[in-house]
């Protein structure tokens, strides 16, 4: 039996999509870069058997959430915006390994 994957992008300012794409992320950041600190943060999961995400914050800050048999958290801080454009296309073809070795070579100490 095929299990069947969901993508979603979900909004700290209440938006939703569940077609995500590379222009949907494009969106929330350009979004994003204009919000408050409060609201200032999107996420997006991959769902199979598990759950996979990668939440964005307006400060750079990306934590990575990776379900590989014990559910493990990786917060790190990238350097711009492009970087994290990068880091989503890696994601969205589903490389949860090579995203979780870029998060943990940009560990943010807070």
């Amino acid at each position: 039996m095929l299990e069947e994957t969901e993508i979603y992008l979900a909004t700290a300012w209440g938006d939703s999509e569940r077609e995500v794409t590379m222009e949907t992320i494009h969106d929330a950041i350009a979004k994003i870069r204009k919000m408050d600190d409060e609201h200032g943060a999107f996420w997006v999961s991959i769902v199979e058997s598990e759950e996979t995400m990668l939440e964005t914050h307006k400060d750079l800050t990306v934590i990575g959430i990776f379900a590989n048999g014990a559910q493990q958290q990786v917060r790190a801080r990238l350097n711009d915006w492009e970087e994290i454009e990068e880091l989503y296309k890696i994601f969205l073809t589903k490389d949860f390994e090579n995203v979780q070795t870029i998060l943990v070579a940009n560990r943010a100490d807070d």
